[in-house]
């Protein structure tokens, strides 16, 4: 029976490797061309007199500080401004801004962690996945206004300094200003979207801005095992002090519209995110956001939508937006306060238990001070939460070896009474009570550990600090899989020998079955783990082995010769007719003496595997003293009794 389950395990494991490579998940079979052509804009009927309307094909403004506009290479149509493209950039990050639109085309990172080609800054990660000029990020149109959305290719370009550029359009009377500022904090910038009213009358707008995404065909993932490495594209919206998060695949089937007190919307992957957090309003307004599939395939954007605002004449209305383009590192998304208003970008980050992720991640930074290694930082932070969490491991390790003692008497009491399971259960529970077991002694220390450990993979799984992290050797990544698998396969050997060494269960058969079972499901599971979690595995499995080995045994041996003394001495003080207590040395009020007498204390039951002392008189004031104390054959030593007699000495007169 045993053989059969382990080879259906085992073959279940090969047909499902074999599904996810021989049947890979579907790949975009097409995608946007690279270079943006003029014409890509997206035309509206513009107003009779609007400069937009039949407006001649112009140069571009000539930019300052050295960041000259780079044309299209794609020609003009009549009565539209060729695109220019302005370059912002900082020490960490470099900004592509077009004026189709005025939008963010591309958000490069300039990290050395971050470049696909060491020390070639061009090919630093792009935050901006969009690559069609009509969904580009930080696109803004005007709902029900009463004036007509401008054209793509009307907008103006100026860059009054090195780090900042002006995109400015006009549609009637309305002049409209999208002003972008580069941000001194990494991976920001600021964006200031102006509407002025020069006409005569009030208008009346509501202006909506848009972050698309688009989801990586290769991170996609898609089989069982590919889970954990995959980098799934969503869409976010922080709406009412909660997170609505939707992978941009399924906004094909559907999206949300929600509506509240919104403080960001972004589209995010794994380890980066791209979001824009308006300031808040004075007074304060609902806002709305809506999420919906683009067209083409793996697309879709998230909008966020302003209340209906009133344009007076000769007046502007200004909406300030902080846009985060980069890595997600807490510090950095916790720095984004617009306002000074704390809007919790750091939730983008999907871990599980974030309450206590967060003083995890601190100590593994601690760790990597020391060690400046983040592998081996990670096998520090392992232990240390494996020492920490040492004493309800310990409870339920010795919880299951009193259960394993009990296993005879737990098997003739079913089979005693296997026809009624009132009394099979009552009889248990006095078993239970008798011998001072609890049912739950077992389960539960786990359970109260088990929060601390979920949330320490889900950081692991989820921390940017790993992202093309070396450990040593092979393992050049920490968020990738093992290329040889080399640390799963220690894994696996370890939780071997450790299911080897924990205790057996009460039914020895299904122990052995589960000590083969339990590790090739875990190896199978952890060769598509990254390298990072399989790292904190194999650190967990040793140091438990270890600590079964050297602490718990040990622990459970001293109780037992603890047993062993105690009702051997009340054995031999019912014998002697006197009344006793037994108390714990360590008392500083008693005196501890005995002396080696070289015979059992109970001569009725003697114990082979313990020797123990002869009790001693020791006389102090009113009282007398008595020790006893036990020699075992194990090398952990007992803990010494002390027992004193109730009645008192008469005093001399």
């Amino acid at each position: 029976m045993e053989k059969r389950v382990i080879i259906a395990i085992a073959l279940c494991i090969g047909i499902m490797m074999a599904w996810t490579k021989i049947f890979p998940p579907s790949s975009s079979t097409t995608s946007a061309p690279a270079t943006l052509p003029a014409q890509a804009g997206t035309p509206s009927a513009a107003a009779p007199g609007s400069p937009s309307a039949g407006a001649p094909a112009a140069a571009s403004p000539i930019p300052v500080g050295g960041n000259p506009a780079v044309p299209s290479p794609a020609g003009a149509g009549p009565g539209r401004r060729p695109e220019q493209q302005i370059v912002l950039s900082s020490p960490d990050e470099r900004f592509v801004l077009s004026s189709l639109g005025g939008t963010l085309v591309h958000a490069q990172l300039l990290g050395e962690k971050f470049l696909d080609k060491p020390g070639d800054k061009s090919s630093g990660h792009d935050v901006v996945r969009t690559t069609d000029p009509k969904d580009a990020p930080l696109r803004t149109t005007f709902l029900e206004a009463s004036f007509p959305a401008p054209d793509d290719a009307a907008w103006d370009v100026s860059q009054p300094a090195p780090d900042q550029v002006v995109f400015a359009t006009d549609s009637g009377p309305v002049h409209i200003e999208k002003r972008y500022h580069l941000d001194p904090t990494r991976f920001r910038l600021h964006l200031d979207v102006v509407v002025a009213n020069r006409g005569e009358t009030p208008i009346k707008q509501r202006l909506a801005i848009s972050v698309p995404g688009k989801q990586d065909p290769d991170k996609r993932g898609g089989g069982i095992f590919s889970g954990p490495t995959s980098s799934i594209a969503e869409v976010l919206c922080h709406v009412n002090a909660k997170v609505e998060r939707k992978p941009i695949d399924d906004l094909a089937k559907e999206g949300f519209d929600k509506g509240g007190k919104i403080n960001w919307v972004a589209a995010d992957e794994k380890f980066f995110a791209l979001a824009v957090v308006p300031y808040p309003e004075t007074p304060a307004a609902d806002r709305t956001c809506q999420a919906k599939a683009l067209a083409g395939e793996a697309a879709g954007q998230v909008t966020v939508s302003f209340a209906e605002r009133t344009v007076p004449p000769q007046a502007t209305v200004s909406y300030p937006f902080a846009v985060f383009a980069g890595p997600k590192f807490i510090e950095d998304l916790k720095q984004v306060r617009p306002g000074g208003v704390d809007v919790e970008l750091e939730h983008s980050i999907d871990v599980t238990f974030a309450p206590l992720s967060g003083p995890i991640l601190g100590l593994l930074k601690i760790f990597h001070g020391f060690a400046h290694n983040w592998g081996l930082a990670i096998v520090l932070l392992t232990i240390f939460i494996k020492l920490v969490t040492f004493y309800p491991t310990q409870k339920s390790l010795l919880s299951a070896k009193k259960m394993q003692r009990l296993a005879p008497k737990m098997n003739a009491i079913r089979k005693k009474y296997e026809n009624d399971r009132q009394r099979q259960s009552v009889e248990t529970m006095n078993l239970y009570k008798a011998h001072g077991v609890s049912p739950f002694g077992g389960c539960l220390p786990s359970l109260i550990q088990m929060p601390i450990w979920i949330a320490l993979y889900s950081t692991l799984n989820y921390a940017v600090e790993l992202y093309r992290a070396p450990f040593f050797g092979h393992i050049h990544d920490l968020t990738g899989k093992d290329p040889y698998y080399i640390t799963p396969l220690v894994m696996g050997g370890v939780m071997f020998l450790q299911m080897k060494m924990s205790p057996a269960g009460a039914d020895p058969q299904q122990q052995a079955m589960m000590s083969i079972m339990m590790p090739i499901m875990f190896t199978g599971f952890s060769l598509f783990l990254p390298s990072g979690l399989n790292s904190c595995t194999s650190t967990t499995s040793i140091v438990r082995a270890l600590l079964i080995e050297v602490g718990t045994l040990r622990g459970f041996r001293a109780s037992r010769s603890t047993r062993l003394v105690r009702g051997s001495f009340r054995a031999w003080a019912h014998r002697s007719g006197t009344k006793f207590r037994v108390r714990r040395a360590g008392c500083p009020r008693w005196r501890i003496a005995s002396v080696p007498c070289g015979q059992s204390c109970d001569r009725r039951r003697p114990n082979p595997r313990a020797r123990c002392f002869r009790p001693r008189r020791v006389a102090r004031g009113h009282s007398t003293m008595w020790s006893c104390t036990s020699r075992s054959t194990s090398p952990a030593r007992a803990p010494r009794e002390v027992v004193h007699r109730q009645q008192r000495r008469p005093r001399d007169p």
